[in-house]
C-alpha cells in the first residue's frame, strides 16, 4: 500500500475565483493563514505505485485572475473514506476570491471561511461551518448541513435533507422536493421556502418587518419565533390541521386563519395542502446546544497539543461568548444578566491564560462550572417568566376553530349539532348514555381545575349536558 503526498502553494499574484471540480477524494475548504492558495493532499493507494505523478489528477491554471483546480479520480485508490488514514484533500483559501465547487459523489466540508459559495453536488454531502459569505447551494439527493454561518442563503435541494443551525443573512430561498427541512435559530428578514411533500421545521430569531413564506403540499410545517416578535401570521390548510400555541387569539379571513401580534409589522404566510401545521414560541436560550458546544470546548482544551490547537480552542470559546451574550440580550432580569455574564468574564479570563503546556483540568473544571451556573440561572429565569400554553386547532376542510378561551361555545355547538344528537338522544342506550355523561362531566370538571375554562363556562356546560 502506497501514501501520496502533496503539499503545494499555488503562487499566482492575482485570484478573484477558484473553480474547483472533484472526483479525486473527500474535499475540505480552509481559510489560508498567509493568504495565498495552498493545496494538500494525500492518497492512500491500494498498491504501490512507483510510476504515480500528481500531473495524472491534478491540474491548475489561472487566467485573468481566475484560478481553476480540477481533481480526477485515480485508478487503484483505497476508496475507503473513514478512518484515521483515508484519502482527503484540503484547499487553503484566502477572504477575497470566490469560489465554486462541484462534485458527484464525494463529499465536501467548508470550516472558517469569508467567501461567497457556489456548490454543486448529485449525491454527496455538502458541510458548511462557521463561514461568512453568500453561498449558493444545490443537491439532488445528497444532505446540506449547515451551522453557524452567516450571509444569504439560496439552495436547491430534490431528494437530500438539510439540517442549519445559527444562521442570519437578509435573503433565504429554499426550493425542495422530498427532503425534510429543519432550520433552527435562522435570522433572516426575507424568507421564502416551498417543498412538495418534505416536513418543514422554522424556527426564527427576532427579525424586524419580515416578509416570511413557507409552502409545503404534502408535509408538515413546524413554525416557531420569539415571543417578543410583532407578526401577522396567515396559515392555511386545505384537508390538514392547524395547531397554535401562541396567545393571540385566531381569526378566521376566507380560507385563512390570523395571528396578530402588536403591529403585525412583520408578514408572515404559511400554506399546505394536505400536512398539520404548528404555531408556537421559542425558548430564549437552547440547553442543549449549549451544553453541546461546552462539550466541544473541553474536548478542544483536552486534546490541545500545539498553537494551531490554541486557535481552535478561542474559536470555540468565542462560539460560546456569542452565544450566551445574544441570548441574554432579551432577558428582562438585571440580576440574572449579571450573573451570567460575571460567569462569562470568569471564563474568559481562563481562557485568555490557557497554556495547552500547563495544566488542563482547572480549565476544564472552570468550563463545567461555566456551564452548570449558567444553566442554572437561565432555568431560574424561565420558570420565573412561567410558560401560559393556550391551544387552537383548525381542521381543514370542516372548518372547527378549536379554542380554550372559547371552549364552552364550542361544546355547546357540538352537542348541540345533528352529528352528536343521535348519541346523546333517545337512540343511544341508557346505560351508555349514562357512562358518556358522566366522563363529559368529569372532563369539564378537570378543564375547570385546570383554568381552561370559567366557572361560568362550565355552570354552562353542565346545565346543556342536563337537558
Amino acid at each position: 500500500m502506497s501514501k501520496m503526498k502533496l503539499q503545494q502553494i499555488l503562487d499566482y499574484e492575482v485570484v478573484s475565483k477558484i473553480t474547483i471540480e472533484n472526483n479525486l477524494a473527500p474535499l475540505s475548504i480552509e481559510a489560508s493563514p498567509h493568504n495565498q492558495v495552498e493545496l494538500i493532499c494525500e492518497l492512500d493507494l491500494v498498491e504501490p505505485f512507483e510510476e504515480f505523478e500528481w500531473e495524472d489528477c491534478v491540474s491548475t491554471s489561472c487566467e485573468d485572475g481566475s484560478l481553476q483546480i480540477v481533481l480526477e479520480e485515480v485508478d487503484g485508490m483505497e476508496r475507503r473514506f473513514l478512518g484515521a488514514n483515508r484519502s482527503f484533500v484540503k484547499i487553503l483559501v484566502p477572504e477575497s476570491p470566490s469560489i465554486s465547487v462541484e462534485m458527484e459523489n464525494l463529499p465536501v466540508t467548508f470550516q472558517g471561511i469569508n467567501n461567497s459559495l457556489v456548490v454543486s453536488s448529485e449525491n454527496a454531502p455538502i458541510r458548511i461551518q462557521d463561514c461568512n459569505g453568500d453561498k449558493k447551494l444545490s443537491n439532488e439527493n445528497g444532505p446540506i448541513s449547515i451551522r453557524n454561518c452567516t450571509g444569504n442563503l439560496e439552495i436547491e435541494l430534490e431528494n437530500g435533507p438539510l439540517a442549519a443551525d445559527m444562521i442570519s443573512g437578509v435573503e433565504l430561498n429554499i426550493q425542495s422536493e422530498n427532503g425534510p427541512l429543519k432550520i433552527r435559530e435562522a435570522c433572516f428578514p426575507q424568507v421564502n421556502i416551498e417543498s412538495e411533500n418534505g416536513v418543514i421545521v422554522y424556527e426564527t430569531l427576532f427579525v424586524e418587518n419580515a416578509r416570511m413564506e413557507i409552502k409545503t403540499e404534502n408535509g408538515m410545517v413546524h413554525f416557531v419565533l420569539p415571543e417578543d416578535m410583532q407578526y401577522e401570521i396567515r396559515a392555511e390548510t386545505e384537508t390538514g390541521k392547524i395547531k397554535s400555541r401562541l396567545s393571540q387569539a385566531i381569526v378566521e379571513d376566507g380560507d385563512q386563519f390570523v395571528i396578530v401580534q402588536g403591529d403585525g409589522s412583520s408578514k408572515i404566510t404559511i400554506s399546505t395542502e394536505n400536512g398539520m401545521i404548528k404555531i408556537g414560541e421559542g425558548e430564549k436560550v437552547n440547553l442543549e446546544f449549549l451544553k453541546t458546544k461546552l462539550e466541544q470546548l473541553k474536548e478542544s482544551i483536552a486534546t490541545a497539543t500545539s498553537q494551531e490547537d490554541m486557535e481552535k480552542v478561542q474559536q470555540l470559546y468565542a462560539n460560546v461568548s456569542e452565544y450566551v451574550s445574544t441570548r441574554i440580550a432579551n432577558i428582562k432580569e438585571a440580576l440574572v444578566k449579571e450573573k451570567i455574564q460575571e460567569q462569562l468574564e470568569k471564563l474568559q479570563g481562563l481562557i485568555e491564560e490557557f497554556d495547552y503546556k500547563g495544566a488542563k483540568d482547572k480549565t476544564i473544571a472552570s468550563v463545567e462550572e461555566f456551564g452548570t451556573k449558567v444553566s442554572e440561572e437561565l432555568r431560574k429565569n424561565m420558570e420565573k417568566l412561567g410558560t401560559k400554553i393556550h391551544e387552537s386547532i383548525h381542521v381543514g376542510g370542516s372548518k372547527h376553530n378549536f379554542k380554550f378561551d372559547g371552549l364552552g361555545e364550542y361544546i355547546n355547538k357540538v352537542i348541540n349539532s345533528s352529528i352528536m344528537k343521535p348519541y346523546l338522544g333517545g337512540e343511544m342506550k341508557a346505560k351508555e348514555k349514562e357512562e358518556v355523561t358522566d366522563r363529559s362531566r368529569l372532563k369539564i370538571l378537570e378543564m375547570l381545575e385546570a383554568g381552561k375554562i370559567s366557572a361560568e363556562e362550565a355552570e354552562r356546560l353542565l346545565k346543556a349536558m342536563g337537558k
